[in-house]
């Protein structure tokens, strides 16, 4: 597939009802990777790199990762996008709730602010009573 095929399919995915439709399906994982990330590093938000991802054999693979406000990673990148994100960041519950940042192909940065009945914590105590399967690889690569 060429890099003009990847972009243009990725365009097609890259709207807000897809983004939530993923962000819902995968929601056990990105929260216990956020409640891990809140623990060791304070509040912050996951990256859903849209932009940086690619097709494989395997299927889609998006980089997310997490940016911890005050980060060195943070400064590199001139602190938030936006007002808005600063203030979902600041007011979010970590106990209830996972900032997203949606890196979208367009460059632009879209945010959502989510929470589920299983909440970070419980989405943690879950995967930790369960006996690890591989980790998908596009959870926890790419940079900011």
């Amino acid at each position: 597939m060429s890099r003009d095929d990847v972009l243009e399919k990725l365009k097609s995915i890259d709207t807000p009802d897809d983004h939530e439709t993923f962000l819902r399906s995968q929601w056990k994982d990105f929260a216990a990777f956020a409640w891990t990330n809140f623990l060791q590093h304070g509040r912050g938000a996951i990256v859903v790199d849209l932009k940086h991802a690619a097709f494989e054999k395997s299927g889609l693979q998006m980089p997310a990762y997490y940016v911890a406000e005050g980060s060195e990673k943070l400064r590199q990148h001139g602190g938030w996008p936006n007002a808005e994100i600063v203030q979902a960041v600041n007011d979010y519950d970590p106990e209830l709730d996972v900032v997203f940042l949606v890196w979208r192909v367009n460059d632009d940065i879209i945010h959502y602010v989510a929470t589920d009945d299983l909440t970070p914590p419980k989405a943690y105590a879950a995967k930790q009573r369960k006996p690890r399967k591989k980790s998908a690889k596009h959870f926890f690569k790419g940079d900011f």
